[in-house]
């Protein structure tokens, strides 16, 4: 997903669009992965629109744009606004947005999601 515009690939194309195709093909989960967690919580909106279940795990970098293919993650730089508790509110509002599966991609290490499940575990 695009982390300036939730509602688009990195490719430029539509997610809803790309989200409605697959699951047409069948698809049982749609998920969206390693993308901010501001662009996470655009896109459950677009998902929120299928008759699928769907969730997402965002990371923790201030942007993937430097990766380059067949480059590793070291090259990129991790936030410094994202401890667990940070994490936690973003992805609590995925869970309010109605997603079934959520975690996290590079950089959301266990602690951030036992954040998480603490802060859902409050919720009931």
């Amino acid at each position: 997903m695009d982390d300036s515009d939730g509602t688009r690939l990195r490719s430029g194309e539509s997610l809803a669009n790309a989200a409605r195709e697959v699951a047409a093909l069948g698809a049982e989960r749609i998920m969206v992965n390693c993308s901010a967690p501001e662009a996470v919580t655009t896109a459950m909106g677009e998902l929120a629109t299928l008759s699928v279940p769907f969730g997402g795990y965002a990371n923790g970098f201030i942007s993937v744009a430097p990766l380059q293919p067949g480059s590793t993650v070291d090259k990129l730089a991790s936030r410094t606004d994202l401890d667990p508790a940070a994490y936690a509110e973003h992805a609590i509002k995925w869970f309010g947005q109605g997603a079934t599966a959520i975690g996290g991609c590079c950089e959301v290490g266990p602690a951030h999601i036992a954040a998480l499940a603490k802060r859902l575990s409050e919720r009931g």
